[in-house]
């Protein structure tokens, strides 16, 4: 009887993390992610998977800038946020699966 009783509690507890990893992919992915382009160029946000949302520039900034400044800002921006998500999630997900004990 032991025995079945600590199988019954072992799944229980696995039960618990799979659910809380499940809920911290889910928020991962939902929540999204808004990083500073620099050079008061203005932000791009990615969703929580590191997809594109939307690139949002300061008109008066980016006037100074030509076209392949721009451009390259924005693409080192937009990888940067990508990457930022990818961690972000792996941290959620990661901190779920050790707090349930």
């Amino acid at each position: 009887m032991k025995s079945e009783e600590q199988l019954y509690h072992l799944a229980k507890e696995i039960d618990a993390r799979v659910a809380a990893v499940e809920q911290a992919a889910r928020t991962g992915e939902a929540l999204p992610l808004v990083l500073d382009i620099g050079a008061g160029l203005g932000t791009v946000t990615v969703d929580g998977l590191g997809s594109l949302v939307s690139v949002d520039l300061t008109r008066d900034a980016v006037a100074g800038q030509t076209g392949a400044s721009l451009a390259g800002h924005v693409l080192r921006a937009i990888a940067r946020a990508e990457s930022a998500a990818a961690t972000r999630r792996k941290a959620m997900i990661d901190d779920a699966a050790r707090e349930v004990r």
